[in-house]
């Protein structure tokens, strides 16, 4: 029994946990959850915090879309239909996006 003992606690080790989270997706979580106010900077460990401000960093660093929202709307809806809606699809698309 003391012989499996070492195996047994190095396989633990060894073994990636099921729910290993990358750095990524953490600090996309963490930085969900501040927008949120579900978390406080505070409650972030000091490697946390740094990859908040990375990934807040690079949200910043991508243009953004200054277009009005019924525009945008209208061009989702025309590239989901294909790129070439027809008449009756292009009056449907109007009616959806005019309320935004």
């Amino acid at each position: 029994m003391r012989a499996l003992l070492p195996i047994v606690v190095a396989a633990l080790f060894a073994a990636p946990a099921a729910h290993a989270e990358s750095p990524a997706g953490r600090a996309k979580r963490n930085y969900e959850m501040l927008m949120r106010g579900q978390k406080q900077v505070g409650d972030l460990s000091p490697a946390e915090r740094a990859e908040v401000a990375r990934l807040d960093q690079l949200l910043r660093m991508q243009p953004r879309d200054t277009r009005p929202a019924a525009e945008r709307c209208r061009d989702e809806e025309i590239k989901r239909a294909g790129g070439s809606p027809s008449e009756l699809e292009l009056r449907i698309i109007g009616l959806k996006c005019s309320q935004r």
